[in-house]
């Protein structure tokens, strides 16, 4: 993609769990131009798993030199093998990209002080002094020292994690795969998915056991198991015809990119209301643009706040239209049970009271919920996250450039200090949320046009199934 470079990192305690069949899965989901990986030896692994040539740096045997790494002529990747060699920028700064430069080390490591509640860089003073200060172009700094949701500033050092599980006190424990998609501009898109994501536990009820019972009996791929047959599963050892219809109906979902439905229970038959929120993060102190599509008219509209002094604007601008408009229909928002609806109603809590009850009388529906922990169907997807979902039922999103962190991260800091120079770009982000609202829609008419098949007994829960985890979101 132009004005990007997809860069995927393995941990290495995610490599030790992930099978050769797992491996290439990954590597097709993210396409990635460049992989790193912690030590030599998980190279060849991953040539094994390669269908193609790719760039591989391994953070364990770091390069001489610096090492540029150039897939697009917007971006450029650097691997710093130590302090020392940062003077050399000075030679490479004039033929690097003119948009961002990436700089790839394990030299700055974040620590979080969780009794005197301080972050530390450690690393910065050495860093900084070796870097040549007549550099003109734009650089932001990736660790392997630091999880790849952190992103701070540290005078003139912009510093972004890279590494899944680098830091446990930055809350992020589990071995992972991220996947960072390093912008022109140096927006950071990041993406953390577990090994289990891969491969066949990526299907539903499939744990380490059964895909191992799977593997040998010659069931490869999740496409191996989409066409096979419930009798055929059934007979495995552990299975039997219940879970056999399950795992066989997962893999049929993602092999055919649609919806398998179990039932009708709870869902909609009034045309709904689909909307999105955009906070300020996941525990929001300000909703700043609500996107909202009625089915019925297909009119899209956006509630924009753009005064960090007006919390609570977007939230009344919002209630009052949907007094007036949406009585007695249903407001759909993709996960919406564990995020848009407790926080709307919080926020008109304490915003605009007067809304409170229409909000609490308001009919609201989780197409998330429904499918996953209450039963309803299966959806297709590596995970459960709309965009994956969305993709797979063949909705082809608009390239913003932005994900829901990187919205999130822009805000604060120009809420922190309201400014020309920290200013959003207002339509982009409103193009962003407008296409996660239309992604919603073309989720919820799949789920409405699919057919129901034979329920299935079993309900979805987050603690037996793919489907169904908190973490996807």
């Amino acid at each position: 993609m132009a004005g990007q470079l997809d860069l995927t990192v393995y941990a290495d305690n995610a490599l030790s769990r992930m099978t050769t069949e797992q491996l290439a899965d990954s590597l097709a989901y993210f396409e990635p131009d460049v992989v790193v990986v912690p030590r030599p030896h998980h190279e060849l692994e991953l040539r094994q798993a390669l269908d193609g040539d790719i760039q591989i740096i391994v953070t364990g045997r770091p390069p001489h030199t610096l090492q540029p790494v150039q897939t697009d002529s917007a971006v450029d990747l650097v691997h710093v093998p130590d302090a020392a060699s940062l003077a050399g920028l000075s030679d490479l700064d004039a033929t690097l990209a003119e948009g961002e430069t990436y700089l790839l080390s394990d030299l700055l490591a974040v620590d979080i002080d969780l009794v005197n509640l301080e972050t530390r860089l450690d690393g910065r003073e050495t860093y900084e002094a070796a870097l040549p200060e007549d550099l003109r172009g734009s650089y932001t700094h990736l660790t392997t020292e630091a999880n790849p949701d952190y992103r701070g500033e540290w005078g003139d050092l912009v510093v972004h994690g890279a590494m899944p599980g680098a830091n446990e006190r930055q809350g992020q424990t589990e071995p992972g795969v991220a996947h960072l998609q390093l912008r022109a501009d140096g927006v950071v898109c990041t993406e953390t998915i577990t090994p289990e994501k891969f491969g066949l536990r990526a299907l539903d009820q499939v744990g380490r056991t059964r895909a191992e019972t799977l593997r040998e009996a010659g069931y490869r791929r999740r496409e191996d198991v989409a066409d096979g047959t419930i009798p055929d599963l059934a007979d495995l050892d552990g299975f039997g015809r219940e879970t056999a219809q399950t795992i066989l109906e997962s893999a049929a979902a993602n092999a055919e990119g649609e919806v398998r439905r179990h039932g009708d229970d709870g869902f909609p038959s009034a045309d709904p209301i689909f909307i999105d929120i955009e906070t300020d993060g996941l525990n929001p102190t300000m909703v700043w643009l609500i996107g909202v599509l009625d089915d019925r008219t297909e009119e899209y509209r956006s509630f924009l706040a753009r005064d960090p002094e007006e919390p609570g604007a977007a939230i009344e601008a919002f209630l009052s239209w949907l007094r007036t408009n949406a009585t007695n229909r249903p407001v759909v928002a993709y996960n919406g049970r564990n995020f848009d609806f407790p926080v709307i109603e919080e926020h008109a809590a304490e915003h605009c009271p007067q809304y409170l009850d229409d909000w609490a009388q308001t009919w609201t529906f989780d197409p998330y919920f429904w499918a996953t922990t209450e039963g309803q169907a299966i959806l297709p997807g590596r995970t459960n996250k709309l965009e994956d979902v969305a993709a797979t039922l063949g909705w082809e999103g608009a390239d913003t450039g932005l994900s829901g962190a990187a919205v999130a991260r822009l805000f604060q800091r120009y809420q922190a200090n309201p400014h020309p120079e920290t200013a959003l770009d207002w339509d982009r982000h409103k193009r962003y949320c407008e296409d996660d609202v239309r992604a919603l829609a073309h989720v919820y008419d799949a789920l409405a046009d699919a057919t129901a098949t034979q329920s299935s007994d079993s309900t979805a829960t987050g603690a037996n199934t793919a489907q169904g985890q908190l973490s996807d979101f």
